[in-house]
């Protein structure tokens, strides 16, 4: 008798660790679906922010190429208005001669600046 309520005792016990066994490979199932969800989305994540350095690396590139040429075209702005107020300075330190008409001796400087200007 003693055998046989130990034998009970024992499947009770069985039982109620294959029920806690149970449990525990359902949580593990759970836990790996969701480090699987994880992986997946890690590796999607990862090759958006590859996609992403590359574009703007790409942009900075071409900030870079748009810096060099804008460096350039104000080098050659630059230039283009020193030399038209060094024209400009010109004109104005040409002196109408005594006993001339002060606008036609104007009109004459503008006329022979026009066309210093078309001769270039």
């Amino acid at each position: 008798m003693l055998s046989m309520v130990v034998g009970v005792g024992q499947q009770i016990r069985v039982s109620s660790l294959q029920v806690d066994l149970q449990a525990e490979r359902s949580a593990r199932l759970d836990d790996a679906d969701t480090l699987g969800a994880c992986r997946a989305t890690r590796t999607t994540l990862l090759g958006q922010v590859i996609e992403q350095n590359d574009a703007l690396a790409d942009l900075r590139g071409a900030a870079q190429v748009r810096a060099a040429e804008v460096q350039v075209l104000q080098a050659q702005a630059e230039g283009m208005a020193m030399q038209a107020d060094h024209q400009a300075q010109q004109v104005l330190q040409e002196r109408t001669p005594a006993g001339v008409d002060a606008c036609a001796d104007a009109s004459q400087a503008f006329d022979d600046e026009l066309r210093r200007e078309r001769a270039q």
